[in-house]
């Protein structure tokens, strides 16, 4: 079994063989056995993907996590500039449409009583 560039970088020739069975599995109408076979490809990949993301010294680093994530979502980790637009100008923006010029608070209930009321202390 062999692994190509289109291949996800999780994918082995060994997960990649399961995968194929699970599919044969799938198609002869083996439901109950593609779905245990599902379970252990999922285990595979899992471990695969821990490999993958810890460091020699058995710690898990951020930012590698992040860069796998991207490959494999596809994304790239550029910031995309738009003319006239910056923080500055959305704050300003959602500022505006979340505030009411025209708001008035609404009058106490007859229940409240007045805050000039004095308390008894002792």
């Amino acid at each position: 079994m062999t692994t190509t560039s289109y291949d996800p970088a999780f994918i082995t020739p060994s997960i990649k063989a399961l995968l194929r069975k699970k599919n044969r599995l799938m198609r002869s109408g083996q439901v109950e056995k593609a779905g245990a076979l599902a379970k252990r490809i999922g285990r595979c990949i899992g471990k695969q993907n821990e490999h993958r993301l810890k460091r020699d010294d058995g710690t898990t680093d951020a930012k590698d996590m992040w860069d796998a994530a991207r490959h494999v979502t596809g994304r790239k980790d550029e910031a995309v500039e738009i003319d006239g637009i910056n923080a500055e100008t959305l704050n300003c923006h959602y500022a505006s449409i979340s505030t009411d010029p025209h708001y008035e608070s609404p009058s106490a209930k007859q229940s409240v009583s007045p805050a000039s009321t004095t308390y008894v202390t002792t």
